[in-house]
């Protein structure tokens, strides 16, 4: 099916990830199949990091094992993607016969030792190693940069840092990087600057992004973003996982003192559909998808679409109603050279 924009569903590896209570293998294939049946291109399914780093993400591999690789919604190929910290877990990883690797940097030695307790410099090294391993076996390589749009105490060289890492990260294979803002430190002034300066060194077709909600302008963002020119963007069920690093960060507050969580993928698909952006997800599935993670959480999530109870009727009723020519504003417009 042919798309305007590309969403990538995370949320059963970053949704999952630091969950507390451990959430049985088979539940977590059962999450993952449904959200390919709603008819999402990309998931990434899990991380293969040490059990002692990420607990809930020690059945990776017979996670990626079981999962259904064929029977997408208009017999799309489901692409599996999983989160690799290193040469053992690419190596795993291609062996469980992943579709596509994904890795993870940040722009200060500050931050990467919080997390991932190594330099920036010997992360590249390692994904150096890992975009080789994944040519050799005709395997994609995409990147997260962490806090790309800043963070509490950042050093006035960000822009010119963040700059160097996209280019260094294609440079090394990675055919997209995502701009991720786990802080929410993001803004459509600053996600506009961020991204026209990173659209100097790289196609823009090669930018994706990750925006949070705990300041409510996620969708603020995305707009921007897309504007720009971004066509990729990452988003989690129900705007599941937060970060572990982030109390060390800032003393177990992110900024305006709500518990960060991202952009929900109902609230991003719905708007989109809404302005008549073709996504290929059908808005039912995933918000039954959505009941279904709250369900083993035993929790409600941060979903506006969850707790409106809106649904692909609802949108179907507003899309009658509007004026065929506004539907989508953005193909027929140079907004995104203009902006």
């Amino acid at each position: 099916m042919e798309t305007d924009v590309d969403v990538i569903e995370i949320g059963p590896r970053e949704g999952l990830q630091f969950h507390k209570k451990y959430i049985e293998a088979e539940k977590k294939i059962a999450l993952a199949n449904m959200l390919f049946d709603c008819g999402f291109r990309k998931v990434e399914v899990a991380s293969f990091v040490h059990p002692k780093a990420a607990p809930q993400m020690k059945d990776a591999v017979e996670v990626l094992g079981e999962l259904r690789r064929h029977g997408g919604r208009k017999g799309q190929r489901r692409i599996c993607q999983v989160l690799v910290p290193n040469e053992t877990g690419c190596r795993s990883a291609i062996a469980c016969k992943a579709d596509e690797i994904v890795v993870w940097v940040f722009l200060t030695d500050r931050l990467s030792y919080s997390t991932l307790n190594r330099s920036v410099s010997e992360t590249l090294k390692r994904i150096s190693t890992i975009a080789e391993i994944a040519k050799t076996n005709s395997i994609k390589v995409s990147a997260y940069i962490g806090a790309a749009f800043g963070y509490p105490g950042e050093e006035g060289r960000h822009y010119e840092n963040l700059c160097a890492m996209v280019a260094t990260l294609v440079q090394l294979g990675c055919y997209l990087v995502c701009l991720n803002d786990e802080l929410a430190m993001a803004n459509p002034v600053t996600v506009r600057q961020h991204l026209r300066m990173c659209m100097g060194e790289v196609e823009v077709s090669k930018l994706a992004v990750h925006f949070y909600e705990n300041r409510g302008l996620a969708l603020a963002n995305v707009m921007t973003a897309l504007e720009c020119g971004v066509r990729a963007f990452k988003s989690s069920l129900g705007g599941a996982g937060v970060h572990g690093y982030l109390g060390q960060l800032i003393e177990g507050k992110s900024p305006g003192g709500i518990e960060p969580h991202g952009l929900a993928t109902e609230d991003l698909v719905y708007v989109f559909e809404e302005m008549g952006i073709r996504t290929g997800i059908d808005i039912d599935r995933l918000i039954a998808c959505g009941r279904f993670l709250e369900g083993l959480f035993e929790m409600t999530l941060h979903s506006r679409i969850l707790s409106s109870g809106l649904s692909g009727a609802t949108l179907s009723e507003v899309r009658m109603n509007m004026y065929e020519p506004a539907r989508r504003p953005y193909k027929h417009s140079n907004i995104g050279l203009s902006i």
